[in-house]
């Protein structure tokens, strides 16, 4: 067994097919995971060992699931990468086999054979990958199962000196992705304090923060609406201001500051304008702004293109928001599996479950199934409470400090500024609503 530190990958563009792995962090800073390889086949147990060791991991190469159990019982493993045909009936038994809880299960598929591949996620494969794969789609796929389990912490902030990039996204519209994006941003920048005695300790450690919430829904965003601005001038005018691009001082001309202390950037008043805004203006804005902030938050919309992919390659941290529904479920599914296949994220990732709706269609554990990933936040219904705070421009962290709503979105920020979270105090039955995961 042996440890090879992982390479730095090179330059920093989206290519053509949005395929990019260029913004990864610097990986050789990250610790060796170890890695239970099970596979009858040895051929493929020889490419699993040396496309994982290339990728810096440590590896323990078993033939069967009985002998896969028996390496857990004596060591904790991160991640177990199986063959298809050698694990096929023993998929749940391996991911349960560890010490340390369950252990995530990338299996690896007979080419061709898309049922098969239907079958191991059913049985409860964390991830397939078909065989004949390209060692970068191996390493791609490793790491976010890795991230996903917790087992690597990325670097909080890729680019020393400057400011965290927060994206805040959902593949399907209408789930509430600004409503959390601006509640995030306002406490981050010190609003929204807690009022006494309705948060507990825990909720209330938000240290104030330079924020810069920038809206990047560029042909409807609804940002300065949640917040009751008018903005003069927004982010479709500075990407027509070639002076102002390449003076930090002539650029916070086109910011507007809201009463909390949050500094944002807003979104075109007229929707052509988002044709004029290219990835070439986001990355000069974004090299613009980062030395004065401590956190850009970014409210992503719900359309995926080759701009929204080079914020979540730049991110530090991403906040994907969903609603409990099948419609939701299959969108957020289809993302990741798109992420995963062409532009592998290494930065932190919540999930956060937003209740727009009284009645629970799904429950929490069945999401929980579909997406395998724990969510760092569960916001619940509110009747008229966050309707309202949108009407009224004042947002519901500020207007209902101590609303159960609020208390969710504290742990939202937490989540984003990396503070863990201490065990929830129970909550009454009638307030829960269930949360939601997987891939």
């Amino acid at each position: 067994m042996r440890s090879i530190p992982m390479p730095l990958p090179r330059g920093n563009a989206v290519a053509a097919r949005i395929l990019a792995f260029d913004s990864i962090p610097c990986r050789n800073a990250m610790p060796s995971n170890l890695i239970l390889i099970c596979a009858r086949d040895a051929t493929l147990r020889a490419e699993l060992e040396s496309a994982l060791a290339d990728a810096g991991h440590v590896t323990t190469s078993v033939d069967s699931p009985a002998d896969a159990v028996a390496a857990m019982r004596g060591r904790s493993f991160d991640l177990i990468v199986a063959e298809g045909l050698a694990a096929s009936g023993a998929i749940a038994s391996l991911r349960t086999a560890g010490t340390d809880g369950v252990t995530p299960i990338l299996v690896v598929a007979p080419a061709h054979d898309v049922e098969a591949r239907i079958a191991f996620l059913e049985a409860g494969a964390d991830d397939v990958i078909v065989g004949g794969f390209a060692p970068i789609e191996l390493e791609g796929r490793v790491m976010a199962q890795l991230i996903r389990a917790g087992k690597v912490q990325p670097q909080s902030t890729a680019h020393t000196g400057s400011a965290e990039i927060v994206a805040f996204f959902s593949p399907k519209g209408g789930v509430g992705t600004t409503t959390m994006a601006v509640n995030t941003a306002v406490l981050l920048a010190g609003g929204g304090s807690p009022s006494t005695g309705s948060a507990r300790a825990a909720d209330a450690v938000l240290p104030p923060s330079r924020v810069l919430l920038v809206d990047l829904d560029l042909q409807f965003g609804q940002v300065a609406t949640h917040l009751n601005l008018t903005p003069r001038y927004d982010i479709g005018g500075l990407a027509s201001d070639e002076q102002a691009l390449a003076d930090p001082e002539l650029a916070r001309m086109y910011l507007t500051t809201h009463s909390s202390g949050l500094v944002v950037l807003a979104a075109p008043t007229r929707p052509e304008a988002d044709f004029r805004v290219t990835l070439e203006h986001l990355e000069r804005i974004f090299e613009l702004m980062s030395p004065s902030f401590d956190h850009i938050i970014v409210d992503l919309g719900s359309r995926l293109d080759t701009r929204t992919v080079w914020l979540l390659e730049q991110a530090d941290a991403h906040v994907f928001v969903l609603f409990p529904e099948i419609a939701a479920l299959r969108a957020m599914s289809m993302l990741m599996t798109f992420l995963a296949e062409t532009t592998p994220l290494q930065a932190r990732a919540a999930i956060v479950i937003n209740h727009v709706f009284p009645k629970e269609l799904l429950k929490t554990r069945d999401v929980e199934n579909l997406l395998r990933t724990k969510p760092a936040a569960e916001v619940p219904y509110t009747e008229v409470e966050m309707i309202r705070s949108v009407n009224e421009g004042v947002p519901l962290v500020i207007g209902r400090p101590g609303s159960p709503a609020t208390i969710a979105l504290r742990r939202v920020a937490q989540a984003v500024i990396g503070i863990e979270q201490q065990q929830a105090a129970p909550v009454k039955k009638s307030e829960r609503r269930r949360l939601f995961s997987r891939r």
